[in-house]
């Protein structure tokens, strides 16, 4: 059967669960507030982080295709297993600490629709995932079909919304002519890093290896890496349009999906709200898993362990990255304590495995030795450095906050 018969959701796969990890809880409070604040004005923003995003993980679906082993195992071979060891520890901690807030996410959408106290849902939630974790057979197979639903979910509920909030299409259109007012630095600082993650684009070539597709599946990796970030942005984009709509110049802050959901229920009514905790639960819940098999999986493979995602090592520190996740969760509802300390850790995190993991990827494949006629091109060298002089510049932007 050529590839041209295949259907084309069994065409699509990684870059979905590459999407679902990235549109997390935090994606929805940071594209919420970039429309509460600065209405329209910042869709290019969303634009230029989503083709970043984009071409990462492009660059990582090639280097699944390309590499006969795991990333981490190739770089512990060529440059050091101390290399290796170093991008593992630093993504699990990353992974670990995130995962507070999908907790968040996931309680806040539950206990939305139920009515139910909030600190049940991430101790169901972790329950479940680590019974899936631990008897699922084909656990890839799995997370495929449940990200493609999740995210039709997210598609449903998001593009609903709208429905309630209406569209301005001048303004829409007008927002993607690049400007910035004072301000808009901070909304960019929280927008790219939910929108643009190399830690996720780097296991993209983890996903691709998972599907099983090599140098002549590489169509289908880079289309499908190109698919699921369009997916990511054109649902952003939707969470950004209806704030910019409903809460542009209300005066809230907009830090927490908690304010956001009683803001959107006083100004949509309740129906909205409920579409709205809908499509939270489904992008919390995808993040939820997968988040959690990026961190096992990358700490893994640096420490030399099997990094297959139904590889017992995977699955173990999966599993512990769902209970620190859940921990601090149940901390903080029970304790109002546990929060600073989760992100903070994840932040200190991100400074040494974001860069990490954007300069492998851009140096990988742009090496001619592992990639051969798949190797980079200029205009993706050229977007790739500028991927990379923007995690930087979040990463010094993030130190000179804590210095200051």
């Amino acid at each position: 059967m050529t590839n041209r018969n295949i259907p084309i959701l069994r065409r699509l796969g990684p870059g979905l669960i590459t999407a679902s990890v990235v549109l997390g809880p935090g994606s929805i409070v940071a594209a919420s507030r970039a429309g509460a604040q600065g209405g329209y004005r910042l869709i290019w923003l969303l634009v230029t982080a989503g083709v970043l995003m984009a071409v990462y993980t492009s660059m990582g679906a090639r280097l699944g295709c390309a590499l006969d082993m795991t990333p981490l195992a190739y770089v512990a071979k060529r440059a050091g297993r101390w290399l290796a060891v170093l991008g593992g520890i630093s993504a699990f901690l990353v992974a670990a600490g995130f995962q507070f807030g999908n907790n968040m996410g996931v309680a806040l959408a539950a206990s939305g629709l139920t009515g139910t106290p909030g600190w049940v849902w991430p101790i169901v939630f972790t329950s479940l995932s680590l019974l899936f974790l631990f008897w699922a057979k084909h656990v890839y197979v799995f997370i495929e079909r449940l990200m493609i639903a999740l995210v039709g979910i997210m598609i449903l509920c998001f593009f609903t919304n709208l429905f309630w909030t209406g569209i301005n299409l001048p303004k829409l259109f007008g927002g993607l002519i690049p400007r910035m007012a004072e301000g808009d630095a901070l909304i960019a600082r929280a927008m790219f890093p939910t929108t643009f993650s190399a830690v996720a684009a780097f296991y993209q070539a983890y996903l691709v290896q998972a599907k099983a597709w090599r140098r002549d599946q590489l169509p289908d990796a880079v289309r499908d890496a190109w698919a699921g970030i369009a997916i990511l942005g054109l649902i952003s984009a939707a969470i950004l349009t209806g704030a910019a709509q409903t809460l542009h110049a209300t005066g809230g802050s907009f830090g927490n999906l908690g304010e956001l959901a009683k803001l959107l229920r006083e100004s949509l009514g309740p129906a909205a709200n409920l579409v709205f905790c809908c499509g939270l639960g489904a992008a919390a819940f995808s993040s939820f898993i997968v988040n959690a098999v990026i961190g096992g999986a990358l700490l893994a493979d640096g420490l030399g362990l099997n990094a297959d995602i139904n590889g017992r090592p995977t699955k173990v520190l999966a599993s512990v990255a769902m209970l620190v996740g859940c921990g601090v969760a149940l901390a903080t509802f029970g304790l109002g304590a546990g929060t600073t300390t989760s992100l903070l850790i994840a932040q200190a995190s991100t400074l040494v495995a974001a860069p990490l993991c954007a300069v492998l990827l851009l140096v990988m494949t742009s090496n001619r030795a592992i990639m051969g006629d798949l190797r980079n091109r200029l205009p993706t060298i050229i977007l790739g450095c500028a991927g990379l002089a923007v995690v930087f510049w979040l990463c010094a932007m993030w130190l000179l906050d804590k210095i200051g």
